[in-house]
């Protein structure tokens, strides 16, 4: 009898990403031409999944949602992806270029006033 996969299963065993500035609110786009993957490297099904979410520019907290995996183990597999040159993850706004929130609730206060 075969249970569920295990996420060490499906990350080789790995915790972390090979680079540690991935950020579960950077940005993953699957790029329109991959490169030619070399003959030694498989991609496994949670990945070739990864590809075909990223069509549009997901985060990664929202491909760990899609896939139903826990972040830390899509963390690593977007960057294996990010590693073959199969996709590519924009880092995540700067806090200090956020619009604040203040600013944000006022406008939304004018959008509703115009009903």
């Amino acid at each position: 009898m075969s249970g569920p996969v295990r996420p060490y299963v499906i990350t080789g065993g790995r915790s972390r990403p090979s680079q540690a500035d991935l950020a579960v609110e950077s940005l993953v786009s699957a790029l329109s031409e991959p490169p030619e993957l070399p003959e030694h490297v498989q991609l496994n099904r949670e990945h070739r999944r990864i590809l075909g979410l990223c069509h549009s520019l997901l985060s990664v907290a929202e491909v760990a949602a899609h896939l139903g995996l826990p972040l830390g183990v899509v963390k690593v597999l977007v960057g294996d992806l990010r590693d073959l040159g199969a996709v590519q993850v924009l880092p995540p706004v700067p806090q200090a270029e956020r619009l604040p929130t203040t600013l944000l609730e006022e406008v939304l206060v004018g959008l509703r006033q115009l009903r």
